[in-house]
């Protein structure tokens, strides 16, 4: 017994120290890539998300008003932002601002940038006791070396202002708790002479329960404020979550019970409660967010859904134009079979060809030692694997994600891998089973083998695997792609020298017309998305131009490619456009000025 419990001691000691080790190498790359002055990031989701959870943080209003917006026709704002009428709003879902946000209000806004890595880590250390709890303490350990070394987990741990890190691990949190709420299975409440205790003496109701339910009870409300944290951080991963949880609830009513699914629903409630709140003051409405397609499919599912039930009692057969709007509101761009499974292939299957293969073989070893009566727990696992698979699958990968300028690569830093997270995340723990049975077979062992050298060879066989796996893992997401994290760190070097440079060059009130720095140059400056020219954008500039200094930042032009642009395509907006600098080999900072229109002198009087 006493070994036991050192072993679990050293476990828990090793996963500890593996978080720590996880946080410090994750958060190395802002510390060094940011300073107080210059906090930039490489996506504009992540520039936005930051802007404004550093302004709630701050006692800022998560909207602020901007006059050049009005002056510029709602164009004068960065992706991932919108305007409505002049008021600056977020685009993305509110959890992350929120919650980043309060954090910082305590501990200062320097920390932001490094509170997904601190979660990641935390992230790690639970997904162990998860793991430990639903299969066994080697596989939980495995498991958490497969985590904590897995590329996307790492990529979007390091690029910190995006929420599918954040997101997961408050799942991976709830679901801990939601096990420990629904107890152990062999002791139930109503079996238990000691956890419900009535006395006929004592009013009528009353009762007493032992201390373990009402931790259970604690656990399931904690759950639920797990749950809400993770669906104001990502609303629409709810299309995956609520079936997922759903089937296994069904698998488990009996341990959990009516009493600690309210609980859930009431610490859901409470934690969803303040998310509600901002979108009625930015968005008019608790359920809107800053995506108006989304809030317009709302509306939709929500007349739908009243339709139906009025169907239903009126005896209208209307259901297939029902079931139609609902369809095409939630694959909002489109339902496409192939390219689904197309994708799948190459984020799935070409990406991480040993995660993949040692997953199967984990589903063959549980099948095989299941073939007589398959555990409960296998099945509700992989009943929601299969739900959250295919929905996800289906749902992301029927969308175009171009993250990388090149269609045609595909590499860690598009939106199909930051997406599909939960797969990986659920495929590990099965894989780590892989692992584990097939050290044992090598070695002819059964789980505890009784002779020291086996279990020390087997212990070298996990370890060697792990190490490879993991070896394997960090390379890849340094240096497998070009938009791996040493390639990333160098360019974000490389484009904090370029931005200052344009500071140094810019009016701080000025405007600055660009196609993709605008991830760069705000908050310090303003800035208009698009190319020269572009009707609508000209004629916004035309007006700002008598207001606001206004830059041009792209491509390099020849002489007479800015003469062209001059003559032909600014003059009818009384514009002109004059090189300020060459920035370097392949772009340059442009100033658009109010041309002097020259009046002949046959009509000056």
């Amino acid at each position: 017994m006493m070994k036991i419990k050192i072993k679990n001691h050293i476990n828990i000691a090793l996963v500890v120290v593996l978080a720590a080790v996880f946080f410090v190498a994750t958060s190395s790359f802002n510390y060094f890539t940011q300073t107080a002055d210059y906090t930039k990031w490489s996506s504009p989701d992540e520039t936005a998300n930051y802007f404004f959870a550093k302004r709630f943080s701050q006692g800022e209003s998560l909207a602020y008003f901007d006059a050049a917006a009005i002056i510029g026709d709602n164009m004068v704002m960065p992706r991932s932002v919108r305007s409505d009428a002049g008021w600056l709003k977020p685009v993305s879902f509110l959890g992350i601002i929120l919650m980043y946000g309060e954090l910082g209000s305590i501990f200062g806004s320097a920390v932001i940038p490094f509170l997904t890595p601190f979660f990641a880590a935390l992230g790690i250390i639970i997904f162990y006791a998860l793991i430990k709890k639903i299969f066994s303490e080697r596989i939980a350990l495995i498991s958490a070396f497969l985590l904590a070394t897995f590329p996307v987990y790492i990529y979007y741990t390091v690029r910190s202002m995006f929420h599918n890190v954040l997101f997961i691990v408050l799942v991976v949190f709830a679901v801990y708790f939601i096990v420990l709420a629904a107890g152990n299975r062999k002791k139930k409440l109503e079996e238990s002479p000691e956890a419900v205790k009535i006395s006929v003496y004592k009013k009528f109701l009353t009762f007493k329960l032992d201390l373990k339910i009402w931790w259970q009870m604690l656990a399931a409300f904690i759950s639920g404020i797990f749950f809400g944290l993770a669906l104001i951080t990502r609303s629409s991963e709810i299309l995956w979550l609520a079936p997922a949880a759903f089937v296994v609830w069904l698998f488990y009513a009996k341990r959990l019970g009516i009493i600690k699914l309210i609980l859930v629903l009431c610490g859901m409630f409470l934690a969803i409660l303040p998310n509600a709140y901002f979108n009625q003051a930015l968005y008019s409405a608790p359920i809107y967010g800053g995506y108006n397609e989304m809030n317009r499919s709302l509306d939709d599912l929500s007349k739908t859904g009243s339709q139906m039930i009025n169907s239903f009692f009126s005896g209208d057969n209307k259901y297939g134009a029902y079931l139609e709007t609902i369809y095409r509101n939630i694959f909002y761009f489109g339902f496409n079979k192939d390219q689904s499974i197309s994708m799948a292939r190459h984020y799935i299957l070409e990406m991480f060809p040993v995660l993949l293969g040692a997953f199967l073989l984990g589903c063959l070893i549980i099948l095989v030692l299941n073939i007589r009566k398959f555990q409960k727990k296998y099945l509700a696992y992989f009943l929601a694997f299969a739900i959250i698979s295919a929905i996800l699958i289906f749902y992301y990968g029927s969308w175009k994600f171009n993250d990388n300028p090149d269609p045609n690569r595909f590499t860690i830093g598009n939106s199909y891998t930051r997406y599909w997270l939960p797969i990986y995340l659920m495929m590990m723990p099965i894989a780590a089973l892989a692992i584990t049975r097939f050290s044992q077979a090598i070695m002819f062992s059964g789980d505890h083998p009784k002779r020291r050298w086996k279990r020390i060879i087997i212990a070298g066989i996990q370890s060697s695997a792990v190490l490879i796996i993991s070896a394997a893992s960090i390379l890849f997401v340094l240096y497998g792609s070009e938009e791996g994290l040493a390639y990333l760190y160098y360019n974000n070097l490389a484009e904090k020298n370029n931005a200052q440079r344009v500071f140094s060059l810019t009016e701080n009130n000025s405007v600055i017309i660009t196609r993709y720095y605008d991830k760069f140059f705000f908050p310090d400056r303003r800035v208009i998305m698009g190319t020269i020219p572009d009707a609508e954008m000209l004629t916004a500039v035309s007006k700002l131009v008598n207001y606001y200094p206004v830059y041009y930042y792209n491509f390099y032009l020849k002489e007479e490619d800015v003469n062209y642009l001059n003559e032909r395509k600014l003059s009818p907006y009384q514009l002109k456009m004059s090189l300020v600098k060459k920035m370097n080999r392949n772009f340059g900072l442009y100033k658009l000025e109010k041309a002097v229109v020259e009046v002949p002198a046959a009509n000056k009087k």
